[in-house]
């Protein structure tokens, strides 16, 4: 199977979740009765679990990758929420953590328009004696739609400046093997920096405790 037919099964399997389970609650829902307004007064200021797809700019060779993310969200009013997780890359070869708080123009968390600040710090595996680590402050602005009981699908677009810091150790040149101090020494390292503005996308499924 190759990457871009995992990234698509991924993606169909990720925002068909909460439409299965919608149909699956829709026969019994009928059937349950619950007191006016105590759904939302108890039930909206609860924890969320959320998984998605979040664009990943690497460096300027490759700027768009996909990470798959999870997030726990805890709402701290009825606009106001932050969340915190992790995420890695599609190739297995990023990881790291992201942090951020969402305000819901609705007053409904996990539902209607919002404004997110995220912040995350992504590791890449080392490449030929190449280490790269990455901050970026993101912007968004996203919707959230219910599906069924306790699902929503959310997606957010915006734009993050990112520091890529890429530090690379020199080999020893080819003389080096004959003088013993050569060896011995602490070898060379290169430290560049980079920062860049990228756009960020993030579609996620969230499923409401």
């Amino acid at each position: 199977m190759n990457r871009t037919s995992f990234r698509i099964r991924a993606l169909v399997g990720l925002l068909c979740a909460p439409v299965v389970a919608h149909a699956q609650d829709e026969a019994p829902a009928a059937s349950r009765t619950a007191p006016a307004g105590t759904h939302g007064d108890v039930q909206r200021l609860s924890s969320a679990a959320a998984m998605g797809i979040h664009s990943l700019s690497v460096d300027s060779a490759s700027p768009e990758s996909m990470a798959f993310t999870v997030d726990i969200e805890q709402p701290l009013s009825s606009f106001v929420s932050v969340f915190a997780g992790g995420h890695v890359g599609v190739n297995l070869k990023a990881k790291g953590l992201q942090a951020g708080g969402r305000l819901y123009l609705s007053g409904r968390p996990y539902q209607g328009p919002f404004l997110a600040l995220q912040g995350d710090g992504t590791l890449f595996d080392e490449v030929e004696e190449v280490s790269m680590r990455r901050l970026t402050v993101s912007g968004l602005i996203g919707y959230s739609q219910r599906v069924g009981a306790q699902w929503h699908i959310a997606l957010a677009a915006g734009a993050g400046v990112s520091s890529l810091r890429q530090e690379t150790l020199v080999r020893p040149s080819s003389t080096c093997a004959l003088f013993s101090w050569c060896l011995l020494a602490e070898r060379e390292r290169i430290v560049e920096t980079t920062e860049t503005l990228h756009p960020v996308v993030r579609i996620s499924a969230v499923h409401r405790f």
